[in-house]
């Protein structure tokens, strides 16, 4: 073979694999600061210059890796990262991508008959060794004339979507009487001191779309629920449908919690396996943004009895990561 033979077959293996590799599976996206990118060597303006872009018709305010490209979903191509928080910065929560909730709407109080308080405070709400821990504490919080016996956080992401996939790994409280959940609400809720006020509407209640990812309830740590709470577009009438799936080791191993919510579906997995769906229609309100809420709470409906002797546990997230489909 000569060599320029040879040259000419690895120029052309080399755009190949170029133009094969417009995304990959990498975590975190680059932060780029590049002063010398302008739309005549940054095409696609995602801070990475021309002539180092394997995919340079990126779509703007793409995450991309440090070759330029897309960064995609490990178990499902079709899904683009938009979002993420991976919890890398030690100390307090990351105020540019969450609100804690701490004002309790129902009259000084929780709905459900919750018996904590909510609170910033770092003891309740830190990042750790790479991971958010959310933690709840026995200890006497006098809040706005209301006092309760515990202590948690409930953080409202300030990031809304509408469709796109969401996943969370996390490790959950085992103790009686805590109620852990990851979940979302429309963000039209208007509902007291959440993120979003009343910015996006004001239809309260079950009217905005909630959709449960994960909750565990206080007695059976075994049992893991997904569902979707609902008000009728038309009549306002409140629906509801939910599964249950079998959950062995959840306070002891991460497990990957995940929804995939699209136009004409929405479904629930655990480690990628789907185990609750239901199809979106015009009668149901999935199809405003919504936003994610990460926290714990105690006793209450779901909570049931706290142990005597509890003391404090925690829900630790490694990650948090939002996707759109292409």
């Amino acid at each position: 073979m000569t060599f320029l033979k040879f040259t000419q077959i690895f120029s052309i293996v080399y755009i190949l694999l170029l133009l094969g590799n417009c995304a990959s599976n990498v975590v975190e996206p680059v932060a780029f600061d590049n002063e010398e990118a302008t739309l005549d060597n940054d095409t696609d303006l995602d801070g990475v210059l021309d002539e180092l872009d394997s995919c340079n018709a990126t779509p703007a305010g793409a995450l991309v890796d440090a070759l330029g490209c897309r960064i995609i979903n490990e178990y499902n191509s079709n899904y683009f990262l938009i979002w993420q928080d991976e919890f890398s910065k030690e100390g307090t929560v990351d105020g540019t991508k969450w609100h804690h909730q701490i004002i309790a709407p129902n009259n000084g109080a929780w709905f459900n008959g919750e018996k904590q308080h909510y609170t910033d405070k770092v003891a309740n709400s830190y990042v750790n060794d790479g991971f958010l821990i959310i933690k709840a504490i026995n200890e006497r919080y006098e809040f706005g004339g209301s006092t309760q016996n515990y202590t948690s956080a409930r953080l409202n992401s300030k990031f809304s979507f509408r469709y796109g996939r969401i996943d969370v790994r996390a490790k959950l409280p085992g103790s009686a009487g805590t109620w852990p959940a990851i979940w979302t609400l429309g963000t039209n809720i208007n509902e007291i001191g959440n993120y979003f006020g009343s910015t996006a509407g004001d239809v309260g209640w079950p009217s905005c779309g909630e959709i449960d990812i994960m909750e565990q309830n206080g007695w059976d740590k075994t049992e893991l629920l997904g569902h979707f709470h609902w008000g009728h577009t038309s009549t306002g009438e409140y629906a509801s449908y939910g599964k249950t799936t079998f959950i062995e080791d959840a306070m002891d191993e991460f497990h990957i919690y995940s929804l995939e919510w699209t136009e004409g579906q929405l479904r629930v997995l655990l480690d990628n396996r789907v185990f609750l769906a239901m199809n979106n229609t015009a009668s149901i309100p999935y199809d405003n943004p919504h936003f994610i809420l990460l926290n714990i709470a105690m006793g209450g409906n779901l909570g049931g009895e706290i142990q005597s002797d509890f003391s404090s546990d925690s829900m630790q997230v490694d990650y948090v990561r939002i996707y759109e489909k292409e």
